[in-house]
């Protein structure tokens, strides 16, 4: 296929009046060319981002064309060069998720370019899952991708749902019934013939989400009928992980260690877009000035190492993998240490920038080591750790959204330290990380259970956490109801108004007034079962004075003598 070809459907696009009957009839020959011809490399980019236009345009015949074309395209650029296709899943994938809402033919041929694009970068694809399939807004769409994952064990046994595992469970408390019958369905496909270790995985995440006793037990009883009825085909052993699927999304689990993606050609990575797909690519002006009041000490220099490639990238990672096993001991904290700020160097090269796939992939191997480091009784390796990841989330963004809900594990824990700089510091990075990462619901509990700490010090952290969350992502308000976090949130304000820390009050004054933009009607409701000191402290600092929804009603205190003299009058 020839990058004439490629120009010349950016022209008929790109017409003010466009010839319909022209465009199919090109589009047509297309199709059939994709399927015996080779694409030119440089006109690779020119197709996809054409035909993704075509794929939501208006006529009918041009978008049924369009993506039938994409799919044939995504099949060939699979057998002629994959990391071509891991250098434009941001774009691509989503567009196939988002058809598998539509008519049969159409989704089933969204499933197969689906299972190619996961053959060549299992990664991107599931990421791309958790949030344009998990988190759409289109029920339909919620539901067909637990279909697709049910398709996708049976045309590769490679597949491990484990990486997947929280938004799968998350769909047993979907407000759409179909869809909550489609996630049992996918829950029992999936692990009906599970080793043991991946039902006791299975059953924790049930649990840990709260998920209904009815429902629960549906999908457990039926998952132990199939057990014991029917005599497992090949056990699938605890779901191996297929290279690049596993990721610390879950890290209660023990896992093991990952094997670094052989890297195809030293610039296949380059221009892979510094930030994958995720709703928090734009971070807002007012997260920036949130993020401002993070003093500039915790920010220190280091100079930026820079890489030649993708293969010297992968070398020099796997190298500090080693001193991270086992225990921290007096032998390798230095060097655990050394690793970090090493670590910390690279990110701050062009490691990400140019070599974005690479550098995650390795990340995910050393990602313990790095909460290893933040756990650390060394103050000096501890801080390192912290501010490591302060700088991932400065420079990925949300490139690092698998990663996030481990290093928030470590770093809860590390904020209720009696030493003031660890506290401080993980207050720091997690501030950083939420600033600057995509929006998770399992986060929000993560912050829901810090707000009900036993520790004052991490209550007093987390009503800044929240008040952050709600700033940053209060676009995604309809995904936040769909998971139940708006009632994790409203109990996290009503438990820490009534604190009995009176820092902790103020802490949690502002984070209401963020709450009561968002959701008015449920924040009228807590303010009006608070005290009239209660209420007063906290009208002080609506930023909206003059259009207060609910008013404090303040009675006049008696002026003494005036009063006497009126009442014996």
């Amino acid at each position: 296929m020839s990058y004439s070809d490629a120009l010349s459907l950016q022209r008929q696009f790109g017409q003010r009046e466009i010839d319909i009957g022209s465009l199919v009839n090109f589009l047509s020959y297309l199709r059939h060319e994709f399927k015996h011809q080779a694409v030119e490399p440089k006109a690779i980019e020119i197709y996809f981002f054409c035909l993704i236009k075509g794929s939501f345009y208006q006529n009918i015949k041009v978008s049924q064309y369009s993506f039938a074309c994409l799919c044939h395209l995504v099949k060939r650029i699979y057998f002629q060069d994959q990391p071509k296709l891991r250098r434009y899943a941001n774009d691509v994938v989503p567009v196939l998720i988002e058809k598998l809402a539509e008519n049969s033919k159409v989704h089933d041929i969204s499933r197969k370019a689906l299972t190619d694009y996961w053959r060549a970068t299992s990664l991107e694809v599931e990421r791309c899952l958790r949030k344009a399939g998990f988190l759409n807004e289109s029920f339909i769409v919620r539901e067909q991708t637990l279909k697709f994952l049910c398709s996708l064990q049976a045309a590769e046994p490679k597949f491990s749902p484990r990486t997947l595992l929280f938004d799968i469970v998350s769909t047993l408390r979907d407000p759409v019934e179909s869809v909550r019958s489609a996630g049992k369905d996918c829950v029992v496909d999936l692990y009906k013939n599970a080793a043991l270790q991946a039902m006791t995985e299975l059953k924790s995440e049930i649990q840990n989400q709260n998920i209904p006793s009815n429902m629960a037990s549906e999908v457990l009883s039926a998952l132990r009928i199939q057990e014991n009825s029917e005599e497992p085909k090949t056990p699938v052993a605890p779901f191996e992980a297929s290279d690049a699927a596993s990721n610390v999304a879950i890290p209660s689990m023990k896992r093991t260690p990952l094997a670094v993606l052989p890297v195809q050609a030293q610039d296949e990575n380059r221009n892979v877009p510094v930030m994958p797909l995720g709703v928090s690519q734009v971070v807002s002006q007012s997260v920036e000035v949130f993020l401002q009041q993070i003093p500039a000490s915790a920010n220190d220099n280091l100079k930026p190492a820079f890489v030649a490639s993708s293969s010297d990238l992968e070398i020099l990672m796997e190298g500090l993998i080693s001193a991270f096993d086992g225990k921290e001991t007096e032998a390798n904290w230095a060097q655990r240490q050394k690793n970090i700020m090493i670590l910390r160097e690279i990110i701050r090269g062009n490691a990400y920038e140019d070599h974005a796939i690479t550098f995650i992939t390795c990340l995910r191997s050393l990602s313990g080591g790095i909460n290893k480091a933040v756990s650390s009784l060394r103050t000096t390796l501890s801080a390192h750790g912290c501010k490591l990841i302060m700088d991932l989330a400065t420079t990925a963004k949300n490139g690092i959204d698998p990663f996030v809900d481990g290093f928030m594990q470590s770093l809860v824990k590390l904020s209720s330290s009696t030493k003031k700089i660890a506290a401080q510091n993980a207050n720091f990075a997690i501030t950083v990380l939420l600033g600057y990462t995509s929006f998770q619901p399992r986060v929000a509990g993560m912050i829901s259970s810090a707000c009900r700490d036993k520790n004052a010090q991490t209550r007093l952290y987390a009503a800044g956490w929240l008040q952050l969350t709600l700033i940053a992502h209060q676009a995604h308000k309809t995904i936040m109801e769909s998971f139940n976090c708006v009632e994790l949130f409203e109990n996290c304000i009503k438990s820490g108004l009534a604190d009995a820390n009176p820092k902790v009050r103020e802490a949690v004054r502002p984070t209401y007034w963020e709450f009561q933009s968002i959701w008015p009607q449920r924040a009228a409701v807590i303010i009006k079962n608070l005290d009239s000191m209660a209420k007063k402290a906290l009208e002080k600092l609506n930023p909206k004075p003059e259009s207060r929804a609910h008013k404090v009603e303040e009675k006049r205190p008696p002026l003494r003598g005036i009063d006497r003299v009126a009442s014996k009058s």
